[in-house]
C-alpha cells in the first residue's frame, strides 16, 4: 500500500482470486441452495470481503500493520459469543479466559498515542467496523458451509465480493497505471496466499471445527505479523505494544489448550 491506495489493493485481489474460484465452481457444480441461503451468501460475500477488508485496509494504512492486527484480535472473541448464542457452539472456561486476555490486549492498542501524542481514533475505527462486518461474515459462513462444499462456498463469497467490487472501478484506473511488474507479482502473492489458500482453509476449520474455535485460532496471525512489520517495516515497538503481544499470546494459548 506504499504503490496503491488500500481500496484498489482490495478490489484487484478479489478479481483475480474470483479468477481462480469461479471456473473451478462452476466446473464443480454450484451448491444447492434456496434462494433465501443465496442471498445471505451474496450479502456476506460483499460485505465480508468488499466492504470488511477495505476497512481493514484503509485502518492498518493509518495505524500500521502491528497495531491494526492486535485490535483484530478482537474479531474472533465477537465472533465466539455471536456464534454460541445464534448457533449454539460450545463457549468453555477456557476460551472466557482467553478472551479476557485478548480483550486487555486490544483496550492497550487501541488506547495508545501516536508519536505526536494522539490516540489514532480514525484507525481504530476503521479496523473496528472491519471486525463487526467479519463476525457478520463468519457467522454466516459457518451456516452456509454445513453438509455444502467449503471450497464452493467460499469461492461464490468471494466472487460475489469482486462483483461488488465493480462499482468501484473507474476510481482505481488510474491508481493501477502505477503498478510495475514487482507491485503486480506482490499482489499476486497477497491474493494466492492471503485470499485463495488463506481463506480456503479457514472455511474448512470452520466445517470442521465450528466459528467459536477455529476462528480463536487463528489469532496467532496477528502476533506474527505484528513482530514482521516491526522488523521489516521498522514499526515502532512500545512497551504498550509488547505488552498487547504477550496478552495476545496467552489468550490464544488458553483457547488452545483449555477451549
Amino acid at each position: 500500500m506504499r504503490e496503491i491506495n488500500p481500496l484498489s489493493l482490495n478490489v484487484v485481489r478479489l478479481f483475480l482470486s474470483s479468477a481462480f474460484y469461479i471456473p473451478l465452481v462452476l466446473y464443480l457444480g454450484l451448491p444447492a441452495l434456496t434462494p433465501e441461503r443465496w442471498a445471505i451468501l451474496i450479502l456476506s460475500g460483499v460485505i465480508g470481503f468488499t466492504v470488511a477488508d477495505w476497512f481493514f485496509l484503509e485502518g492498518m494504512q493509518i495505524m500500521g500493520v502491528s497495531r491494526a492486527a492486535i485490535l483484530v484480535t478482537f474479531h474472533p472473541i465477537l465472533t465466539m459469543f455471536v456464534a454460541h448464542y445464534t448457533l449454539g457452539r460450545p463457549l468453555t472456561a477456557g476460551l472466557l479466559a482467553g478472551a479476557f486476555s485478548i480483550t486487555l490486549a486490544v483496550i492497550l492498542t487501541a488506547t495508545e498515542s501516536d508519536p505526536s501524542g494522539r490516540v489514532n481514533w480514525k484507525g481504530v475505527a476503521y479496523v473496528f467496523l472491519a471486525q463487526l462486518m467479519w463476525t457478520f461474515a463468519v457467522i454466516v459462513t459457518d451456516w452456509l458451509v454445513t453438509g455444502e462444499s467449503a471450497f464452493s462456498i467460499i469461492g461464490l463469497r468471494i466472487g460475489f465480493g469482486a462483483l461488488g467490487g465493480l462499482i468501484f472501478l473507474p476510481s482505481i484506473k488510474n491508481d493501477l497505471k502505477k503498478l510495475d511488474k514487482k507491485g503486480w507479482g506482490l499482489i499476486g502473492l497477497i491474493t494466492l496466499f492471503g485470499t485463495i489458500l488463506g481463506h480456503y482453509f479457514f472455511t474448512l476449520a470452520l466445517k470442521f471445527a465450528g466459528s467459536s474455535i477455529a476462528t480463536p485460532v487463528t489469532e496467532s496471525s496477528p502476533i506474527m505479523a505484528s513482530i514482521l512489520a516491526v522488523i521489516f517495516l521498522k514499526e515502532r515497538l512500545t512497551r504498550r505494544l509488547l505488552y498487547a503481544m504477550i496478552l495476545t499470546t496467552l489468550g490464544i494459548l488458553m483457547i488452545g489448550i483449555w477451549g
